[in-house]
Parts: C-alpha cells; structure tokens; sequence
C-alpha cells in the first residue's frame, strides 16, 4: 500500500519544474505575477539576523458551487506573493512585516456570493489594504497579512500592529476567541487572519502570566478588549479571561492536560448580551491522541445555549459576529491524519451539526515535493437536507502549490 501511495509523489525535482512552468504560463495569461503563502516556519524571535529577509508563493485553484440562493458553479483561481521582512533593532525591538499580492481570476467574481463579501467585509482599523485591479475576470488585490513591532524583556511582552492573538484551546471552534475566530469550513486551515491590536502580557513567575488585550472596532463603535490570567496547576494549563466584544462582556475558563497519552483540552464561557436577547451559556470539550505509529485523531464538540433566532438578530444588527460564531448551536468535529511517508501525508476532517444532521468531509493530500515546495489537493463534500447548515453547501474541489523561499 504504501509504495502504491509513494507512486502518487512523483520524482522530486521533476515534479516541482514541470508544475512550476504551469503555473507560470498561467501567470503570464492573465498579467498577474506569482502569489504567497504563509508565514514563516520559525517565530521571528529566533530569527538571528538582524534583517532577515523571506518570502513564499502560492497558487490556488478552486471550483465549487456557491451556498447561496442562486447555486452558482463556479472556478476560482489565487496567485499570491508574500513578502516577509523581519528586523531585530535590538535585543528587545522586533519589527515584522508580512505584505500580500494578490491576483484573483476566474468565474467566481461573477457571483453574488463573491459581491456580497467584497461589499460586506469591513476594513481593517490600521488600513493598508487596496483594491488596484478590478475587472469583470481579473481583481488584483494588496494588503498587509502581518505588521506589528514587539518588544520583550525578562518579564514583558509588548505588540503593537497586525498580529496573531490565538485565545482558548479550540482546534475547530471557539467559545472565547472574538479576535481571530477559528472557521472551520476555511480551505487554508494554516492562514490565521490577523487583528489590529495592543497586545502586554506580564510574567508572574515561571509558570504564569497576566495579559490584557485591545483591539479597535474597524466599523469606530464598539472596540473589543481582552484581560487573561494564565497558569499551571498540578500538569494542568489553565486561563481565566474576560472580555468586552463589541457590546457583549464575556467571561471564560480554559485548561488543556493529559490523561493516559491523551491530550484533553476545553472552555467554558457566559456571555452577558448587551444587546437584544437574553444571557447564554458556551462549552467547548476536546481530545487529541497521536499513535505510536504515524495516525493521529483529534476529536470536539461545542454547544451554545443562544437560541439561533437571537444569534441571526445579533448578525444583523453587527454583521462582523457572523464571522466570529458558528451558525448553529451544537458541533461534532473530528480530524484524522496519517504519514504514508515522511513525504506524503493525509488528513480527513468531519464536521456535524447535531441539530440538523448535516455534515461536511474534508478529505486531502499533502506531498512534499522538494525541501521548499508542497503540493496539496482536496475537497470539501457537503451532506444534507437543502434547507440544513451544511446541505445548503456546493461540494468544493481545490488544488494547492506552495513554495518558499
């Protein structure tokens, strides 16, 4: 089985020159150069030099058919240049800066599901962000992916910028992170979008740490903050937070630990509504076990006590909650990988709503084509009744070339 596998990762070398020069005679056919992919494979902080110039392009190609009412098939093709620039100004200043260029073909800006993001996202608070090309076929877009300065020292930790500010120990879903939500349903499950922040944490000792968060409301009207207390106890990492999202306040616990081999993670939220609607309850459990072999299974649910009517008030009235909370009220998340060979790899991931019954597979394959190039391929298959969350999708085909350098 597995040399059947392996036969799918092709020669090395050979692979990345014939799929290269693809890629680039499609570039050329639409006058758009290369595109980028993610960050950088160490934290900046271990970066010895005091400039340290990197980079990655990626190409993406998708064809699907669109959730909305007019069911659209449609393709989708994503050229993207990262540029990444980190510069150490001394032992304690850091300043990284990721920018993006990015060129977009293909039918899916002819849909309405297309016109009602472009239209409906809104800006980042810091700016940076511009649309210089937009055709009928062609949209070639730029923004600013990271760009924040750090400073450290033996007991603080200041950011200033566009930065990652990873909340809770949810894998698929959230009950306490409003600053850089986990969607599920994202192709690019390692693209983590930023957040215009101020993020201090003080150290309390070698074990634990307090930390406050703030981070501007784009739309100026109701900014969002963030205060943490974070420690170990008896093997166990566990956080308090509190949290004033827009008008809500939200108070939080979250612990991950081992039992046995298997990591168990989870949190628990209460959410005072300061809108319309009454007070509700979140709770998030998980479990992660890695094989002796080369399996590993990771399994979630999640559970909301705000009634579903409330929820879609709450959308209308601030359309960016639609981002930061699952549609429904109750989840199954499962995911599932497996290492044929150091050089190709698969992941399977189930999502389910316990509500309804509908389901999303996600199947892929990962190959490692040289030390600085990976080709992924997958697709995204929806189960369901036509009027459930996950029936209501268009089944999704993509494939992925990324190569740094």
């Amino acid at each position: 089985m597995k040399e059947n596998m392996t036969a799918m990762c092709p020669d090395r070398r050979r692979a990345a020159s014939d799929y290269a020069g693809a890629l680039l005679l499609s570039a050329l056919a639409m006058s758009a150069p290369a595109a980028a992919e993610a960050e950088a494979r160490e934290p900046p902080a271990a970066q010895e030099d005091a400039l340290h110039l990197a980079g990655s392009y990626r190409s993406l190609a998708l064809a699907g058919r669109a959730s909305d009412a007019a069911r659209q098939d449609y393709t989708r093709i994503v050229n993207r240049l990262r540029l990444k620039v980190t510069d150490r100004l001394s032992p304690q200043w850091l300043v990284q800066v990721d920018h993006d260029t990015e060129f977009t073909a293909g039918s899916y800006l002819k849909t309405g599901r297309f016109r009602a993001i472009a239209n409906g996202s809104p800006r980042p608070y810091l700016g940076g962000a511009s649309t210089w090309l937009n055709r009928e076929d062609l949209r070639g877009t730029q923004h600013f992916f990271r760009a924040y300065a750090q400073y450290t020292d033996d007991a603080t930790t200041l950011v200033l910028g566009r930065q990652r500010v990873p909340l809770g120990t949810g894998r698929f879903w959230s009950t306490l992170d409003m600053l850089n939500p986990v969607n599920p349903l994202q192709v690019e499950r390692d693209e983590f979008v930023g957040v215009d922040a101020v993020f201090v944490e003080r150290s309390l000792g070698a074990l634990s740490a307090l930390t406050a968060i703030y981070a501007p409301d784009p739309a100026r009207q109701n900014n969002r903050w963030v205060a943490r207390y974070r420690t170990h106890l008896d093997g166990t990492d566990l956080t308090l937070t509190y949290g004033r999202y827009w008008r809500d306040d939200v108070v939080g616990i979250d612990f991950a630990t081992q039992y046995g081999g298997v990591a168990v993670r989870g949190e628990a939220a209460y959410t005072r509504n300061g809108g319309a609607g009454g007070n509700y309850r979140k709770l998030l459990l998980g479990a992660d076990y890695v094989f002796p072999t080369t399996f590993s299974l990771s399994s979630e649910l999640y559970f909301s006590g705000q009634p579903l009517a409330e929820r879609l008030r709450q959308w209308q009235e601030n359309p960016q909650l639609a981002s930061a909370q699952p549609y429904g009220s109750a989840y199954l998340g499962l995911a599932a990988g497996y290492d044929f060979t150091p050089l190709l790899k698969g992941a399977l991931y189930l999502l389910g709503n316990l509500k309804d019954g509908s389901r999303m597979l996600y199947p892929s394959l990962t190959c490692e084509v040289t030390d600085n190039s990976v080709l992924m391929g997958g697709a995204q298959l929806f189960h369901g009744k036509a009027e459930s969350e996950y029936g209501r999708g268009g089944n999704l085909f993509f494939m992925r070339f990324q190569q740094f350098f």
